[in-house]
């Protein structure tokens, strides 16, 4: 007999004309279940017009045989319980039960009850001086996959807002590490804020070249701390991926193009506030994306800046060999700043697609 999961499945067939006091009962069972400590378990009733067999179903996922078996005790030992199952059975013409293996489910996300969402604070060698990065573990003994998680333009040297908790806390339920770098100018790292380099016009070609050599840097910055992390002894070093929003987006775009080594790259709204005003940027980001040698996902909400980065690389790379993710999601909020903050706001509505492709590409 399998000790893994299993699906207990009972199947009611009303005699004529009790189909719903048969739903009736099925819920006073379901509620003396939770009175006595059990799970309430799952009902669902055929539809009218419906060619469902049963006229209604309940079922009860269990994580073992043994917790099952454990679960039928407990409502043998409860006379409220018998009472309700006596009752059941004045009205049904047919009744079924079923108990199901589980082959295959996706994992269960971890438990975060009680687990500090506070990181390490890391420091390592990036290409114009020592950074700063924050570094989360989830809870286990490791080793661990892990993201380089990249931050967007706001993260000023002044800022409170440097380590991007909420999204390190969705990673790190599933299992993955987090590395949160701040790039040379911002955060808790030195070096000239973004604005202090790029000094031309937004929107002018001077613009649009300081931009473009700016972010080019702060990529090696992000390939500066994957060599970092690969060397943590909690982390797989063949199993780290990269993703970021806005100014993260981009540099984790063209630092996966730098770095064949990082394990998949997930670009939220890359360049969305510069897409049709630096050209030579959104040029350089769609060489840069039909260079890359790792899956890739491109993600944004409809009320962004412009969806022409997700839009325009996607169909850039239609015809890549490499699987090659997007999706824009419906508005988000109702500005563009709110819709181009989806990422770090938006992660119970982004969260099952990128985990999907984090558990085949990570």
């Amino acid at each position: 007999m399998s000790s893994g999961a299993c699906i207990e499945r009972t199947l009611y067939f009303a005699k004529p004309g009790l189909a719903a006091e048969v739903l009736a009962t099925r819920k006073r069972a379901s509620a003396v279940r939770v009175e006595i400590g059990l799970p309430h378990g799952r009902i669902v009733s055929r539809a009218e017009g419906s060619d469902s067999v049963a006229d209604v179903e309940w079922e009860c996922r269990f994580d073992s045989r043994q917790a099952r078996d454990a679960d039928l005790a407990a409502r043998a030992a409860s006379p409220e319980f018998e009472a309700v199952r006596k009752s059941m059975g004045a009205l049904l013409a047919k009744f079924e039960r079923h108990v199901l293996d589980v082959a295959a489910e996706p994992e269960r996300p971890l438990d975060l009850t009680g687990w500090p969402i506070v990181p390490q604070i890391v420091s390592f060698d990036g290409p114009r001086g020592v950074l700063t990065g924050f570094l989360y573990l989830p809870p286990g003994d490791g080793p661990f996959p892990a993201m380089v998680l990249n931050h967007g333009s706001g993260v000023t040297q002044d800022s409170d807002d440097i380590c991007k908790p909420s999204v390190a806390a969705t990673l790190m339920q599933w299992g993955i590490a987090v590395l949160f770098p701040n790039r040379w100018g911002y955060g808790r790292s030195p070096g000239l804020y973004w604005r202090d380099e790029v000094t031309g016009e937004y929107g002018t070609q001077e613009y649009d070249d300081q931009l473009l050599t700016r972010l080019d840097n702060e990529a090696a910055d992000v390939v500066a701390a994957r060599r970092y992390l690969a060397g943590r002894a909690e982390i797989v070093t063949d199993r780290i991926g990269v993703m970021g929003s806005s100014f993260g987006g981009t540099v984790s775009l063209l630092a996966a193009e730098k770095e064949p080594a990082f394990r998949c790259m997930i670009d939220f709204a890359g360049a969305a506030m510069n897409w049709e005003r630096a050209p030579r940027l959104a040029d350089h980001m769609m060489q840069a994306a039909a260079r890359l040698t790792q899956p890739a996902f491109f993600v944004q909400a409809a009320n962004d800046y412009s969806t022409g980065p997700t839009r325009d690389i996607a169909a850039h790379l239609k015809d890549r060999a490499l699987p090659t993710w997007s999706h824009i999601y419906p508005g988000f909020g109702v500005t563009p700043m709110e819709g181009h903050l989806f990422e770090k706001h938006g992660n119970l509505i982004w969260g099952p697609k990128v985990r999907a492709f984090l558990s085949q590409y990570l």
